[in-house]
């Protein structure tokens, strides 16, 4: 159960806060059931409104050590061999249907692959580079203390270390 206050990834959406828990008064909604008030720390037009008793689609985010652990794993995680482009979509969906950090970065590392080897970026794999840069940078930069602006330098920089210590 969270409390209000807490801090929680929601879906690819990025990192919020608990603002509230209790009923909510919209007549579209079943107002015997308990919900959390979601709002989101980036955006304060954006709030998000999740059943208490479904949390399949929030988490608590990562500490400090597992996102350090995950940024210093990048290099070692594969990108997706998607089979067939027509499902492409579909794949990156697939993936990150489990709202996991890795998985999102094996659908940015796709992206990122596909975009060098075509010369040019795909709408869908700009949606989704959006999307999940977005997710992951706001959840890394909440565990990291770092301002989500600084966090694309900093992965670029902790994954060169990564290499090179390999090396």
């Amino acid at each position: 159960m969270l409390s209000r206050g807490d801090a929680v990834v929601y879906k690819c959406r990025g990192l919020y806060k608990v603002e509230d828990i209790g009923t909510l008064d919209f007549s579209f909604v079943d107002n015997s059931k308990q919900y959390y008030t979601l709002q989101s720390v980036e955006d304060a037009g954006d709030k998000a409104y999740v059943p208490a008793e479904d949390e399949t689609n929030i988490r608590r985010p990562v500490s400090r050590d597992e996102a350090l652990a995950l940024i210093r794993r990048m290099p070692d995680i594969e990108a997706l061999h998607v089979r067939n482009e027509k499902f492409r979509e579909q794949e990156y969906k697939d993936c990150i249907a489990d709202y996991c950090p890795e998985s999102w970065v094996k659908v940015l590392k796709t992206t990122y692959k596909r975009t060098k080897s075509r010369g040019s970026i795909t709408s869908l794999d700009r949606k989704y580079q959006m999307l999940l840069e977005h997710a992951l940078y706001s959840e890394f930069a909440f565990a990291l203390g770092i301002p989500t602006g600084e966090m694309q330098k900093f992965i670029a920089e902790h994954v060169d270390e990564a290499e090179e210590q390999e090396a």
